[in-house]
């Protein structure tokens, strides 16, 4: 099997998206007449074998719960999606108005009557204040927490230190402090997965039953006092956390999967330009090279018409599996059309070239019940390319590109890759 690598463009090798003037548009894509022909003709067949599941009966209250609790929780799509980055510098200011609530806590207590004594008690709410305040200049100056360990981290510590300070003074006053568990909460609602909020609300719920029986001890309340006391301050630090990330779950859910292709569960058009911006961010970021894959099955047209298209959706998806199984976690795939493909890729300049002149071989199994070759086109953008300067314009180029490099493949007698650095 034949790859070829291709140069940069320059005056003596023609810009490999240059076109001939019979050239002519399809969606949004520059295709020669025979190519656009082809497509038109086989792209409705693939959607033949897609069925419209009959609506079943509403899920149970019970059955929604048990939904919410078991569905992994996907950290990266909530936190560092391109709709939620926007927000980056507002939860800067979020994360540290609620340390900055837990400090204020720390000076009350300090200034308190009824609050620690001693010098050990008082050492130690002196030390969480420090690192409150040092927390609250890390989050306002410094990187912002997008690790998924780093937001655990931040739960653990605002719980841990509301928890041991608040604990010092008298139940009364403690019980009015456990309300502040409901701003961590809040965070686990939106950042983290239902188990950690659980969690969470086990550890507060715990805390606020102790105060409560120690009020009741020391003959601060009496029985039923403290009971609806405990039974308040459980409620408002449970109930909004819990019914607030049941619906954001669901919703969220509904938002992920309007970007996956139902046949083949890769992205679709929408999550593929999603999936750029987000890929895009995360290679300027870090300086690291940016790449383009696009692929298509050879001949598939006739394997429709041989094969039946029940069959014909059996290896489109087999494709895709292969395909993703490739890119790993270097990238992305999404279904652009009927038997096209895209792959986005972030990594090391060598590593994406690699990765792309792979993907013709990777793909293809003669052993298959219905074996089909694949071409490819690819652009890989190093890191400090001229291109980048473009910014996401260049992405537009890179895509015209690649889809050039491709139709050559194919045109070449397909089964082949073909890739360009820009």
């Amino acid at each position: 099997m034949r790859k070829d690598f291709r140069l940069p463009a320059s005056r003596h090798n023609p810009s490999p998206v240059d076109r001939t003037d019979g050239s002519v548009r399809v969606h949004g894509k520059t295709r020669s007449r025979h190519r656009a022909r082809s497509i038109s003709a086989s792209r409705p067949r693939s959607i033949s074998g897609l069925v419209t599941p009959a609506l079943g009966p509403e899920p149970s209250a019970a059955q929604v719960v048990r939904h919410w609790f078991v569905t992994p929780h996907d950290f990266d799509w909530v936190f560092v999606h391109k709709s939620t980055r926007p927000l980056h510098r507002l939860l800067r200011v979020v994360f540290a108005g609620c340390v900055a609530l837990y400090a204020a806590v720390s000076i009350l207590m300090l200034g308190s009557p009824n609050g620690p004594t001693g010098t050990g008690p008082v050492a130690y709410v002196i030390f969480v204040l420090v690192l409150q305040v040092a927390v609250i200049v890390w989050l306002l100056v410094g990187p912002l927490p997008d690790r998924k360990w780093q937001v655990v981290a931040f739960l653990v510590f605002g719980d841990v230190g509301l928890a041991s300070v608040i604990l010092l003074d008298v139940p009364t006053s403690a019980l009015i402090g456990t309300f502040l568990f409901a701003m961590t909460g809040s965070m686990c609602t939106f950042f983290l997965g239902p188990k950690l909020l659980v969690a969470h609300l086990v550890f507060a719920n715990l805390v606020i039953l102790y105060i409560g029986a120690a009020a009741y001890v020391q003959g601060l309340w009496g029985p039923w006092d403290a009971i609806a006391a405990v039974l308040v301050a459980s409620g408002a630090t449970s109930g909004v956390p819990i019914f607030a990330q049941i619906a954001w779950s669901l919703v969220s859910e509904d938002a992920r999967q309007s970007e996956v292709d139902p046949l083949t569960r890769a992205k679709n058009r929408r999550g593929l330009q999603n999936a750029i911006e987000d890929l895009w961010a995360v290679a300027h970021g870090k300086q690291l090279a940016f790449a383009l894959v696009l692929v298509d099955i050879d001949r598939f047209k006739a394997v429709n018409d041989r094969y039946g298209h029940d069959q014909g959706d059996a290896v489109i998806v087999l494709v895709a599996e292969r395909l993703c199984s490739h890119v790993g976690t270097s990238g992305v795939v999404a279904r652009t059309g009927g038997e096209e493909f895209v792959a986005v890729l972030v990594g090391e300049t060598e590593q994406l070239c690699a990765l792309a002149l792979e993907v013709s071989e990777t793909l293809t199994h003669r052993s298959d019940p219905i074996p089909v070759t694949v071409s490819a086109g690819a652009v890989v953008l190093p890191p400090g390319s001229a291109a980048w300067k473009s910014g996401l314009k260049v992405v537009n180029a890179a895509t015209r590109a690649a889809d050039s490099h491709m139709y050559r493949a194919k045109s070449s007698g397909g089964n082949r890759t073909m890739l360009e650095t820009m």
